[in-house]
């Protein structure tokens, strides 16, 4: 990738636990294109949403060590003082939560809040040009009666609408770098589906870049350009989306594709044999060894490096599959 919007180098976080160290990601290495959306997959506990927190250096409180870089344009997020950090968030960053409705201030109405966000984009706003920009981003989420939805109070919104609010309040923004991570959680099908379409509707009209945190490959399939594989805190595969789901090169991206599930599916439901490693004990070699069919003794020995390993495809695996 020739030149990056987010270069990400040498990542490492550990937290203190009551067992000692945790470590929650380990040298992640990482770029994300300009225009382009990154998907990022893992099980639960892979690290996928504190990479995201890392992005925007919401850390939590017992954090024990941060090294590495996180460049941004030319800006590195890691070593920014943070009140210089805190005027990036919302501005040229911008994410959309889990939860809606943990995301939006229960005491204050959508309007309220909208206005808030566009007047930090834009402070020279006057309330009724920020009210105006809200509805019209309300509008272009696809929310019904927009101009009623802005006196209304999140807890008067369906979970659907919550989500297209936080999604429409991260717009508002006009990030460089806008973080979604799974945002399709605990939606039923057809709220998902809505919201589905209209991620990809948005990516035309989007400038920035777009890393989108899911558990769902088909989602990931449909809206993304390249592909991040996490787990046990690092980056186990990387590549065009297409490619990488056609092909995978490491072990764990396979065994996640024979979990889905698909329409038609019956019988057994697969799933990847073993546990998650513990973080504050980590595998001394390949984090995924313990789990793999294929491992080897060089797999619990040597951690694998991410390499490069066809065009644009990277694996940690001493032993990658072949790749077209």
């Amino acid at each position: 990738m020739d030149d990056p919007l987010l270069r990400i180098r040498g990542l490492t976080m550990t937290a203190r636990t009551a067992r000692g160290p945790a470590r929650i990601l380990s040298d992640i290495h990482l770029d994300i294109g300009r225009g382009r959306i990154l998907g990022v997959v893992g099980e639960s506990g892979s690290g996928k949403s504190s990479l995201a927190s890392c992005l925007l250096r919401l850390l939590p409180p017992n954090l024990e060590r941060l090294e590495g870089s996180v460049d941004l344009a030319g800006t590195d997020l890691l070593s920014l003082p943070e009140p210089a950090m805190a005027a990036l968030r919302g501005t040229r960053i911008a994410m959309v939560f889990q939860d809606p409705m943990s995301a939006l201030n229960p005491v204050f109405t959508i309007g309220t809040q909208m206005v808030d966000v566009a007047r930090r984009r834009a402070p020279g706003l006057t309330r009724a040009q920020a009210l105006a920009k809200a509805e019209a981003m309300l509008a272009r989420v696809a929310i019904p009666d927009p101009r009623a939805r802005l006196a209304a109070y999140p807890h008067q919104l369906s979970g659907g609408m919550r989500q297209r609010v936080v999604i429409a309040m991260a717009l508002l923004a006009e990030p460089e770098l806008l973080l979604a991570d799974e945002p399709t959680t605990a939606l039923d099908a057809t709220v998902e589906a809505q919201i589905v379409a209209l991620l990809d509707d948005l990516r035309r009209d989007i400038a920035g870049s777009i890393v989108l945190i899911s558990h769902h490959l088909g989602l990931v399939a449909q809206l993304c350009d390249d592909l991040c594989v996490m787990y046990a805190g690092t980056v186990v595969e990387t590549g065009p989306t297409a490619a990488v789901l056609a092909a995978p090169a490491h072990p764990y991206t396979r065994a996640l594709l024979a979990c889905e599930i698909e329409a038609g599916d019956e019988g057994r439901l697969a799933s990847i044999p073993g546990e998650v490693p513990d973080p504050v004990a980590p595998a001394q070699g390949c984090v995924f060894a313990p789990r793999c069919a294929r491992a080897e003794p060089r797999c619990h020995a040597e951690p694998p490096l991410l390499r490069d390993i066809a065009p644009g495809r990277r694996a940690a695996c001493h032993f990658p599959g072949a790749v077209p």
